[in-house]
């Protein structure tokens, strides 16, 4: 059997697509019988029901990432699912599998440096992220589309590209269980987080046409997290304040459990999904196979095959949107025509057909010969770690050295003059000058000689100080 490690850190707890995928992938993976698996987890993060999951699948061991260390030996294979998002990502995955295989699963992120809180932020995952792909021998895309950005990109060559669709044919968990927030008028559903490439402003323009040119009386909801960069929560509110009339037709839900997802997508007259661009989008499959109509436009990955020919969606005119969306809504053969169309692509799509691919992926990325590349990466991972263990070090020992001179100082005010220290809210010198003796602690070259010099000034201080209390006592 194949020995393969799965980067399942994403089973936090949460239940979106990226944990969906990694979870019910890693079930089709064990039920293939050519594998033997081990599960990379937080221990602290995973929710114990699919701790317990795991647990009782055929051939695979659970490994906690606190337990990592320089003694695990390394699989034939580590697949992370999804993207690198750290150098943290990869060094992992070269410490525990001899080649890599890496889920791309869109260049969203990738693209827009609105969703990082500074350009640092998005320029160090860039760089993770295309080290990640250098690395990997084998590459796992959801879509056509994105497998041509990844070419287009100059990112990954076409020979180490690999398109594995995900499945459908999700577990049900627990019974759906209606929102109480939720009142009792026909509604529009538009699930997902707020990013802003998921296009929620569309959403209550396409109500706002609908109600005053169609006299559709329904509501719009909105179900799903804010994200803290790139939201469009602002916009959406700006939105509403301009058209008042939609306040009251608009239902704000936030982050839903999985049982409140599941009835609102059976209950809904249609489903919105305005997105801008979607590394494959499974709403519209989600939706049609609990047959309800899903409103979508025929970008990226939609556009590809049966789904494109289903979308509604005039990107972006409110107008005729509403006008070719509406009949969806009354007109029970327009509808039932709209889900069959969406539904037979979806039954092409199983967990077990992914799986398949994945371990032909596997074994492909085992037998490959060595590129330069990747050697490459291995050892910039490997000098990067060293350089990382190097500056702790020594910021380590700068606090230390820190430390020991405010002890010194501290202890030498404490016995000839008020017992306080020199540095913190109390501290005797003054704030703009404590400031300044603490950022020299980030700059070694004028941190290390100073600290010294002080830390022999100050306890030269303090023994005179306690000879001076001597002969004062003798007096």
């Amino acid at each position: 059997m194949l020995w393969v490690t799965i980067d399942a850190r994403a089973l936090d707890g949460a239940l979106m697509g990226t944990q969906i995928l990694v979870l019910e992938l890693t079930r089709a993976l064990a039920h293939t019988g050519a594998l033997r698996l081990r599960v990379l987890v937080y221990r602290e993060r995973i929710d114990a029901d699919t701790l317990a999951l795991l647990g009782e699948l055929p051939e695979t061991e659970i490994l906690a990432v606190e337990d990592v260390d320089e003694t695990i030996p390394a699989s034939a294979v580590f697949h992370r699912p999804q993207q690198t998002f750290a150098q943290d990502d990869l060094a992992l995955a070269w410490q525990l599998g001899e080649r890599i295989v890496l889920g791309q699963l869109d260049l969203i992120a990738y693209r827009n440096r609105g969703y990082f809180p500074d350009n640092r932020a998005w320029e160090d995952y860039r760089r993770a992220s295309r080290h990640g792909m250098i690395a990997a021998e084998r590459v796992l895309v959801l879509s056509e589309h994105t497998r041509g950005e990844l070419i287009e990109e100059g990112l990954v060559p076409a020979e180490r590209i690999r398109v594995v669709p995900p499945g459908l044919d999700h577990r049900i968990g627990e019974e759906p269980r209606r929102p109480a927030e939720l009142g009792a008028s026909e509604f529009l559903l538009c699930l997902g987080t707020d990013y802003r490439h998921k296009n929620r402003v569309f959403a209550l323009r396409l109500l706002a046409a609908l109600r005053e040119r169609h006299g559709w009386r329904g509501t719009l909801v909105l179900a799903g997290t804010h994200v803290e960069h790139g939201s469009s929560r602002e916009a959406e509110h700006e939105e509403l304040d301009a058209h008042q009339q939609l306040r009251e037709a608009v239902v704000e839900l936030g982050p839903v459990i999985e049982a409140e997802k599941e009835w609102l997508m059976r209950n809904a007259a249609a489903v919105v999904y305005p997105s801008e661009y979607e590394g494959f989008g499974l709403v519209p499959y989600e939706s049609a196979l609990r047959g309800v109509p899903c409103l979508f436009a025929a970008l990226s990955s939609l556009a590809e095959g049966a789904v494109g020919r289903a979308a509604t969606i005039v990107p972006w005119d409110p107008l005729q949107s509403a006008a070719a969306a509406y009949p969806l809504l009354t007109d029970r053969e327009a509808r039932a025509r709209h889900v069959q169309m969406l539904a037979d692509a979806a039954h092409e799509l199983t967990w077990e057909r992914a799986a398949e691919a994945t371990v032909q992926a596997y074994r492909e990325a085992a037998l490959a010969p060595a590129r330069d590349a990747t050697t490459l990466s291995r050892d910039a991972v490997a000098r990067e770690r060293e350089l990382i263990d190097d500056h702790q070090k020594v910021v380590q020992m700068l606090i230390d050295e820190r430390e020991l001179v405010l002890s010194d100082y501290n202890a030498l005010l404490g016995e000839v003059g008020p017992a306080r220290g020199l540095i913190g809210e109390h501290g005797s010198l003054p704030q703009d000058l404590q400031r300044a003796l603490l950022a020299l602690s980030a700059h070694p070259a004028l941190s290390r000689p100073l600290y010294g010099l002080l830390a022999a000034v100050f306890r030269a201080s303090r023994s005179a100080a306690r000879a001076v209390r001597r002969l004062l006592r003798r007096s």
